[in-house]
């Protein structure tokens, strides 16, 4: 992989390839933004560019000896850290600061990339910062962090922060029929689903990804015909599922997102996130209030933030299912004047949908 083949991201490449140019590359840098939209990846590649036996043009060969170490992971001067356990431990740190002592072995520089900086642990970031205010000779540091205030201020501040932007849809979507021979109009789809990041589109391509999320579609589409007993044996049901718990919530924000943008009727100036869905979504929207729409995603958001500390995932899958209901039954006030919705029957989360 060299600079020319990352998808997107043309104005972070071009100012360091500027840098390389000018050969006024700073020592540490801060990339930030969301998973999935090329930090690891730029981050990398710089390593090998720095590196490169044969690079011209502010690129890497991608050919070389070096730029093969690299690729493979070998490279006796590219370290790169990620998180022991849950956090970046200080051990970690030090031991980083007792390989920074000696000059590279092979290349030009010492690159040490720290993945998730923000996974630092306090002891761990006071131990980085020594580092950065007198960094040695020759080497280069580069962390990465979804967001810049997730990081001490004052080791922001010795670095440079290059912010990432999402990627175009259009930019996903090219990808992934030309990389992964998807049809167009899927692809257009799973673009808009992945909302900037090419590492989301990808998990995309397991088509049980796909079952599962079309299941809970149709499952929150039809709650309001579904018995209150059932949704609470649901929640009981549903609060083991674990990475795909906290995926189906995202879906569950697209789904509510799409709804408020009905209901306020700016479907035709802004696309649909769930364009497969967009006939559901107009007989869905008419039995919600903008701001009952806006107090469910909230709270969406709210379950999905808490499920990394010790809370109680029933009782929190509980409130959410059973506002849900509630909000697509009652419709005392809506101006359309629609009666009631009858429940119809029972409402069923099976836990081994789409796997």
């Amino acid at each position: 992989m060299s600079f020319a083949e990352i998808i997107g991201q043309k104005r972070i490449i071009n100012l360091l390839r500027r840098a390389l140019a000018q050969e006024h590359l700073p020592h540490s840098f801060i990339f930030t933004g969301m998973e999935g939209i090329g930090k690891q990846l730029t981050a990398l590649t710089l390593a090998k560019v720095v590196n490169c036996e044969n690079g011209a043009a502010g690129d890497c060969c991608d050919r070389c000896v070096s730029c093969r170490k690299a690729a493979s992971g070998n490279h006796p001067d590219i370290n790169i850290i990620e998180r022991d356990g849950p956090f970046i431990k200080i051990e970690q740190i030090r031991a980083l600061k007792q390989r920074l002592r000696f000059k590279p072995l092979e290349g030009r520089y010492r690159v040490t990339i720290i993945n998730n900086a923000q996974n630092m642990k306090i002891e761990a970031a006071n131990a980085l910062l020594k580092v950065l205010e007198e960094p040695p000779a020759e080497n280069l540091i580069i962390l990465t962090a979804y967001e810049i205030t997730s990081l001490l201020p004052t080791i922001v501040s010795r670095c440079l922060n290059l912010p990432f932007q999402p990627l175009a849809t259009e930019e996903i979507s090219t990808h992934l029929c030309q990389a992964h021979g998807v049809e167009p109009e899927k692809a257009a789809i799973m673009a808009e689903l992945a909302g900037g990041s090419l590492s989301r589109a990808a998990a995309l391509l397991d088509e049980k990804q796909l079952d599962r999320r079309r299941w809970l579609l149709e499952t929150v589409a039809g709650i309001h015909e579904s018995h209150i007993t059932d949704l609470l044996a649901a929640a009981k049901a549903w609060k083991g599922e674990g990475p795909d718990l906290k995926q189906d919530l995202e879906w569950l924000k697209t789904w509510l997102r799409d709804l408020l943008v009905q209901q306020l009727e700016a479907a035709d100036s802004i696309s649909l996130l769930n364009l497969d869905f967009a006939e559901k979504v107009v007989g869905a929207s008419s039995r919600f209030k903008p701001d009952h729409l806006l107090e469910m995603f909230e709270l969406a958001c709210t379950v999905q933030g808490a499920m990394r500390y010790n809370i109680n995932k029933r009782l929190s899958l509980e409130a959410l299912l059973l506002l849900l209901h509630t909000r697509a039954t009652d419709r005392v006030g809506d101006p359309r004047g629609h009666p009631p919705a009858q429940a119809r029957g029972p409402f069923t989360w099976p836990v081994t949908v789409g796997r």
